[in-house]
């Protein structure tokens, strides 16, 4: 696969308006609301194995979704709601699908597996998983239901594997999905607009960092 850097500073306001157009035509019926103050900020393996540029699983337009799950997580503590990073951690069982068809891993305790540096993790839980899912093999229901969380916003990487799958499985157990297009990214725009125009017609809104953040 050629990978691309099909999302910039330059040309984000385009690119979520055109985004956010295709999403439209996917579903005109707006199912609810969203709602910050019943919500959490989920943010998916912002880990340095994809941010890394000299790492092959480099994700090229990561680095220019950082402001936005930044701006997020400052409205998040704001609003004194829950922000949970994941960290993608491997287990190396040869018998597993992850193990299977990727052949590399995440290993805890190495320098690929934190999260990035530049990303606000105090105040913040930090969960690990080893599925694309964050709810599978995970606590991450109990910490949601625990918190009378009704909605969850998606960020982080990548759009097709592990925040699709995560929204599929929180619409699945009832929760609210909120997918933040310009907060979320993966190898090409083809593939991530493969995943925004599923989420908007069977789980979920799909919205931009700008209508969170100013609430509009």
């Amino acid at each position: 696969m050629e990978k691309e850097i099909y999302l910039t500073k330059e040309n984000q306001e385009e690119k979520v308006s055109q985004w956010i157009t295709e999403c439209r035509k996917m579903k005109k019926y707006i199912a609810f609301d969203f709602d910050v103050s019943k919500a959490a900020l989920l943010i998916l393996d912002m880990q340095n194995f994809f941010l890394n540029e000299s790492n092959h699983a480099y994700v090229p337009s990561a680095s220019n979704i950082i402001d936005n799950i930044s701006r997020l997580i400052e409205h998040f503590h704001k609003k004194e709601r829950p922000v949970i990073f994941t960290k993608h951690i491997d287990t190396e069982k040869p018998e597993e699908m992850m193990t299977k068809w990727w052949r590399d891993s995440i290993q805890q305790g190495t320098k690929e597996a934190e999260i990035f540096p530049l990303l606000n993790t105090d105040e913040s839980e930090i969960l690990l998983k080893n599925r694309y899912s964050a709810f599978e093999k995970t606590n991450l229901e109990e910490i949601l239901r625990y918190k009378n969380v009704k909605q969850v916003f998606i960020t982080g990487i990548m759009s097709h594997l592990c925040c699709e799958t995560t929204a599929r499985d929180a619409f699945m157990k009832d929760f609210e999905v909120i997918y933040i297009i310009d907060a979320t990214a993966t190898y090409t725009e083809e593939l991530h607009l493969g995943t925004i125009r599923a989420i908007s017609h069977g789980f979920g809104r799909c919205i931009s960092t700008e209508e969170i953040v100013n609430e509009r």
